[in-house]
């Protein structure tokens, strides 16, 4: 039976747990998961089961697994686990008005199961297409079918939950779109949000500053990526100082880390080279403290294969880096100038100018994507001698995922999951806020 001090949390529209593993490292027992997606669900599951092997002292097992050496039902079995168990975990759904029922009830049982009388947090996030403004862009041709998309009204799935379930606190997270995106009556979708929630029973931490944007790379992520994190309590509880506050406070010795520190230590590679799973033990150095810190506890490199570029490709790429590392950030136009033979075969030269943007050395990343699972244009290694784009692993260490964090799926899948994810370390911060409050109302 969990101890008391235990903290329970459910995350819906998981993905591929980004959000979850900051509350995992913080403590928390995450009971339940819900994601639609396949690939993100089979990554859930195996970091699930790494968390159950954790604290069951047999992490060695889990390195098995990332080897190849033993598949996953043969894992669950070190963690008394069954593949019945873990469906409980990890469920697999489209979340909708026909379907939350039975996911509710599939909750209720698991937190019954484990022995939970209550659950602390809900967390989560809508998929964010809809809500962003290059996602409303898309759809500004074809309006009726922007209102039609169902997904600009999943913010209702997850006030359903939060109403049913009733937790201590929330955590929503969204796309700084989200703040100007409005619905078909010309209402402001975080208004229409806001209302929602608070009608569930819930009252909503003041945000520090205009609104409730928060930078990654302010709380230790070595990438540019804003999100709106809306954090609420229910309203039978009082929780003293506010949470935007003490959360800032706790934030005032984060360092500034950036793209040399993230991944300057990990494996060269050439076009197609690496691994999709297992590539190998480390082969530098950690070179900085942040990568002392994703290397923790792993064996060595997961998801790190190079893309095979054609060959023009990567004579603009290093057109670019070249460009970079003299401290220009050049585009199109540059290009069109000075290499007129590079000329991307696509018609238009009037927009995206910025299409092939290199990472640089001594700053944050740009904001990870999962644009990243179409092509590396926007993810430009700033390396001349390796001359591609991004491997996942890069794309993770960006987005702080430790080592040991296996992606599951195809290469396609992998990037997708990366770049929808919100980086554990902010999480961390967050919950590791969220921890401290509990504990202290206590």
């Amino acid at each position: 039976m969990p101890g008391d001090n235990t903290l329970t949390v459910v995350d819906l529209f998981a993905g591929p747990g980004g959000l979850s593993e900051g509350f995992w490292q913080a403590g928390f027992d995450v009971i339940c998961s819900v994601e639609m997606d396949k690939w993100a669900t089979e990554t859930l599951k195996t970091r699930h089961i790494y968390h159950m092997l954790v604290k069951a002292g047999k992490v060695e097992e889990y390195n098995k697994y990332l080897y190849g050496e033993i598949d996953r039902c043969e894992l669950l079995k070190y963690c008394h686990r069954d593949s019945l168990a873990m469906n409980e975990a990890i469920i697999q759904e489209k979340m909708s008005p026909d379907t939350r029922i039975d996911i509710l009830s599939r909750i209720e049982n698991q937190l019954k199961r484990l022995g939970y009388n209550n659950l602390d947090v809900l967390i989560g996030g809508p998929p964010c297409e809809l809500y962003s403004t290059i996602g409303r862009a898309r759809y500004s041709v074809m309006k009726d079918k922007y209102w039609q998309d169902e997904r600009l009204g999943l913010y209702e799935e997850y006030a359903f939950f939060l109403e049913e379930l009733q937790p201590q606190l929330f955590v929503f997270e969204n796309v700084t779109g989200l703040l100007s995106a409005k619905l078909k009556d010309g209402s402001l979708v975080i208004n229409r949000l806001i209302d929602r929630l608070r009608d569930a029973g819930y009252e909503i931490f003041e945000p520090y500053g205009k609104n409730y944007v928060l930078n990654a790379a302010e709380f230790g992520v070595p990438q540019m990526r804003k999100r709106v994190i809306i954090i609420g309590y229910r309203k039978d509880l009082h929780f003293g100082e506010g949470f935007y506050h003490k959360l800032y406070k706790e934030k005032s010795s984060k360092l500034l880390y950036t793209v040399r520190d993230a991944i300057l230590d990990l494996p060269s590679l050439k076009c197609g080279e690496g691994s999709d799973r297992w590539y190998k033990p480390y082969d530098k150095e950690a070179h900085s403290e942040y990568a002392k810190q994703m290397r923790k506890d792993s064996p060595g490199v997961l998801n790190h294969k190079a893309r095979a570029h054609s060959e023009a490709d990567r004579a603009r790429y290093l057109y670019f880096i070249e460009q970079s590392l003299m401290g220009k950030r050049a585009n199109i136009l540059d290009l069109l100038n000075d290499a007129p033979e590079l000329r991307p075969n696509h018609k238009n030269t009037k927009t995206f100018l910025d299409r092939f943007k290199v990472q640089v050395w001594d700053y944050p990343s740009n904001t990870i994507t999962s644009h990243l699972s179409r092509d590396g244009n926007y993810y430009i290694h700033p390396d001349p001698a390796q001359c591609r784009s991004f491997t996942v692993r890069e794309a993770a260490r960006c987005q702080s995922f430790p080592d040991n964090y296996l992606f599951e799926g195809p290469r396609t899948a992998q990037f997708k999951q990366v770049g929808s994810a919100v980086p554990p370390i902010l999480s961390y911060s967050i919950a590791d806020t969220l921890k401290k409050m509990i504990r202290e109302r206590k």
